[in-house]
């Protein structure tokens, strides 16, 4: 197990198992997980110079066939906003495929004969270093004019801004993103630039532009126009991030074009529920995914919702001297080597949890499970307690794991509060985003941390594997007591 492993690309967690009194959270200025304030939240001008570039947007987006009369949105300053009331079920934007970003847009361009073979996230960052070096004279001009220089991820933040998440995970995976892109530069270098020069200008290409481009298309992107459908989706990538959006979240349709002839791919996002004029447009960028996770992957916060959670990655060691039993009984059950779970500080940890523990914490006498007579049985076993040198092994895995994460943070839970309470931290400010981030993990693993101190000091009442055996073979009656002993005393033995 690694508490603290970066993860790339977050895997969805199942659902939470249930509320966890004994680990509620303190209380910070910023609101837990839960239901959102029904006032709207009204936004602040927005800044002449944005205003021109989005109208510049505008206009080239009705040029690319966008009807400005299906469009119920504007930009406000933190992203897209309800230009007019919407009501449920109403569609808040439409914008044709002709519009869109794709691996497909930047192999049809003129540096498309370089691009064969690469990813395409890779391929559209490409793109558009190579479209914003031609200024005016690109096609994309507005839209590239409309992107900020700072996708707000932490891997384009500071060293002064990154001491702030100092022993946070989100410090650890934004450090593992930035050692994969400098890899995947080089390794470009080597392949297409160099070899290239005269279609990629060192000066166009360079390291901070490529990490600016990465972090772009990574932060703009969402499912279902992500992995190998990405797309780059001018005004719809204006979308803001709340936690439960009132919103469909993004849908490609087939939309024009009577009785569906001639019709043609187009993203649009409907309302779920009636929205007022000046509300966020936004959806939940990752639901199964912590803070910090959508912090580095996407560069934002909720605004008044904080999700206090921790990415707890489980993997099966090759080292494992039965290995091979375990890794064919996770890959019969749908599982694979390693598993993320998404720990939250206002729940029990995930119903699969400790299942994947108890079974990767297997040892010694215990072993006979995992002879092939059990194969197609062993995983439904694991759902309960199996021994309790097993259960021990398992709950003091996750308080060992979490002691030693949360004294990796140089603030404790208490300070944090006091930061985060006290005002001195600018609203939207960066220093209060990696102060929400960090308090957050160390709610959720304060939170585990008691949970499995708990459950540790009630293993003697627990009923194990042994013991439900021998009840369902009527040797043991329903209190734990043998089912012989009158039958000794009548002598009949």
């Amino acid at each position: 197990m690694e508490l603290a492993r970066a993860v790339g690309a977050a895997r969805p967690a199942g659902p939470a198992a249930a509320r966890c009194p004994q680990a509620k959270p303190r209380t910070a200025a910023v609101r837990p997980a839960g239901r959102r304030p029904s006032r709207v939240q009204r936004l602040p001008p927005v800044h002449a110079a944005a205003t021109a570039q989005t109208e510049g947007l505008a206009a080239w987006l009705a040029a690319a066939g966008l009807d400005a009369a299906k469009q119920a949105v504007a930009a406000g300053a933190g992203g897209l906003v309800c230009a007019r009331p919407v009501k449920a079920g109403e569609q808040l934007f439409v914008v044709p495929a002709a519009a869109w970003i794709t691996a497909e847009t930047a192999a049809q361009s003129d540096i498309g004969q370089h691009l064969q073979g690469l990813e395409p996230w890779l391929a559209v960052a490409l793109f558009l270093l190579h479209e914003r070096a031609k200024g005016a004279a690109s096609r994309w001009a507005p839209y590239l004019a409309a992107l900020p220089a700072d996708s707000g991820s932490p891997l384009q933040w500071s060293e002064e801004d990154l001491k702030e998440l100092q022993g946070s995970q989100a410090l650890q995976t934004a450090m593992a993103y930035k050692a994969y892109f400098q890899q995947r530069y080089e390794r470009l270098q080597a392949e297409v630039l160099q070899p290239n020069r005269q279609a990629f200008d060192p000066e166009v290409f360079s390291f901070d532009a490529f990490l600016w481009a990465a972090c772009t298309v990574r932060a703009r992107s969402h499912a279902p126009l992500d992995g190998a459908n990405l797309a780059l989706v001018p005004l719809a990538d204006m979308t803001q991030h709340q936690c439960g959006a009132r919103s469909s979240g993004w849908q490609v349709r087939q939309v024009g074009g009577l009785f569906g002839a001639g019709a043609a791919p187009a993203l649009v996002m409907e309302a779920a529920a009636a929205m007022e004029a000046g509300e966020a447009v936004a959806m939940d960028f990752g639901p199964q995914k912590t803070d910090g996770q959508v912090l580095v992957d996407h560069g934002v916060l909720d605004p008044l919702i904080n999700k206090a959670s921790y990415a707890l990655t489980l993997e099966l060691s090759e080292e494992e001297r039965n290995f091979d039993d375990k890794i064919d009984i996770l890959e019969t059950n749908g599982m694979q080597q390693a598993t993320e779970f998404v720990l939250r500080a206002d729940a029990a940890p995930d119903a699969g949890l400790l299942p994947l523990l108890r079974l990767l914490n297997l040892s010694g006498a215990d072993c006979f499970l995992l002879e092939s007579i059990f194969r197609n049985e062993v995983w439904e076993h694991m759902q309960l307690p199996i021994s309790e040198e097993n259960e021990r092994a398992c709950y003091q895995q996750l308080i060992d794991g979490c002691n030693a994460a949360l004294a990796g943070y140089p603030t404790t839970i208490d300070e944090d509060l006091a930061l985060l309470n006290g005002g001195s931290l600018p609203t939207g400010s960066r220093r209060a985003a990696a102060v929400r981030v960090r308090l957050g993990e160390k709610e959720a693993l304060d939170a585990t941390l008691r949970y499995f101190e708990d459950r540790i000091g009630r293993l003697n009442n627990m009923e194990y594997y042994a013991e439900r055996r021998l009840k369902r073979l009527g040797l043991l009656d329903d209190q734990g007591k043998t089912t012989w002993d009158g039958f000794f005393e009548d002598g009949i033995a």
